[in-house]
C-alpha cells in the first residue's frame, strides 16, 4: 500500500488542475517523481449569469501535464501545465501553476496504531504564460495571476481510510477578483486500487456580472463563486504505471459554466524501485 499512498498525490493534484483543489495532505518522499498526463471533457449547456442560469453551451476540453517532486520526505514541488480549448473554437497553454507543500508536523493517534493526522500548508502561483483569449462565449479564462496560501488538515488510518480538510485565500492581481477557496475529500486507498468523492468551493469577493448592470469593461473584472462534487479512481496497471479516471459536477455558482465532467490519465513513475512482495 506504500507504493500506492505515494502516487495518491499526483492523481488527485492533476485531476483537480480541471476539478477539485490544488494540494492534498500526501506527501512523495524525498527523491521520489510522478509525472501526470490526462484529459478532461466538460459538457456544459447552461451558464451562471451572475446567480442566474441561462442557456450559453460551453465544451471545455482540456488536456494537462503535472509534475510532483519529492524535495524532502515533509516538503514537495509541484507543476502543472495545462492546454484548453473551449468549443473547438479558442485553443490555447492556460494558467502554469508551480507549488510548495510542506508538512509541519504530525500527529500520531495511539502510537499510531489509530492512524496520524497530518499538518501542512501549501503555497503557491499561479500565471497565464500566452495572451488567451479571455472575452466571448468561448474565453479560456481570465488570465489571473494568483498568489494561492492554504493550510491543509490530513487524517489517515492505518486501513487506507483518509479525509482532507482544507481551506485558503487566492490573491489575485487587478482587475480579477480575489477569492477564498475550501475543500473537503474522503477516501480510501488499498494495496491495488485507490478511489475519493470530494467536494471543492470557491467564493469570489465582490467582482461584477455577466450581463449585470454595471456591466463589466472585461471578463477579468467577473467574481467567480462555485461548488463542485466529485470523485477519483485510480488502478495500477504496471509496476512503473497507472491508470485514473474521474468525474465532477457543478452543483451551483456564479459566472460559471454549470454541467458535468470526465478525466482519464495516466501516472508514470520512472524511479520507483522494485520491492520484493513480501515486504509491500
Amino acid at each position: 500500500m506504500k507504493n500506492l499512498l505515494g502516487v495518491v498525490l499526483i492523481v488527485t493534484t492533476s485531476f483537480s488542475a480541471f476539478t477539485q483543489g490544488r494540494v492534498d495532505g500526501f506527501l512523495k518522499g524525498k527523491g521520489n517523481l510522478d509525472i501526470a498526463v490526462g484529459t478532461n471533457v466538460e459538457l456544459n449547456e447552461r451558464f451562471y449569469a451572475g446567480n442566474n442560469l441561462i442557456d450559453l453551451s460551453r465544451t471545455i476540453v482540456s488536456a494537462n501535464t503535472f509534475f510532483a517532486y519529492g524535495i524532502a520526505n515533509n516538503l514537495d514541488v509541484n507543476v502543472s501545465i495545462p492546454f484548453v480549448s473551449v468549443n473547438g473554437v479558442e485553443n490555447n497553454l492556460q494558467d502554469v501553476a508551480l507549488f510548495l507543500k510542506y508538512q509541519f508536523t504530525q500527529l500520531k493517534l495511539a502510537d499510531g496504531k489509530k492512524g496520524k493526522i497530518n499538518f501542512l500548508i501549501a503555497g503557491g502561483f499561479s500565471s497565464n504564460i500566452t495572451n488567451y483569449e479571455t472575452e466571448g462565449g468561448s474565453a479560456i479564462g481570465q488570465q489571473a495571476k494568483v498568489l494561492d496560501i492554504r493550510p491543509v488538515i490530513h487524517y489517515q488510518t492505518n486501513s487506507g481510510f483518509f479525509t482532507t480538510l482544507q481551506g485558503g485565500y487566492n490573491y489575485k492581481f487587478d482587475p480579477v477578483p480575489d477569492a477564498a477557496v475550501f475543500a473537503a475529500k474522503i477516501g480510501l486507498a488499498k494495496a491495488n486500487w485507490y478511489a475519493d468523492l470530494w467536494y471543492d468551493g470557491q467564493i469570489g469577493r465582490g467582482g461584477l456580472d455577466y450581463l449585470g448592470i454595471p456591466a463589466p469593461a472585461s471578463f477579468r473584472e467577473l467574481g467567480v463563486d462555485y461548488h463542485k462534487i466529485g470523485g477519483t479512481f485510480y488502478k495500477p496497471v504496471k509496476e512503473r504505471l497507472g491508470i485514473y479516471g474521474g468525474a465532477s459536477y457543478v452543483l451551483d455558482g456564479r459566472n460559471i459554466s454549470k454541467g458535468i465532467g470526465f478525466s482519464l490519465g495516466l501516472v508514470f513513475k520512472p524511479n520507483v524501485k522494485r520491492k520484493n512482495k513480501s515486504k509491500e
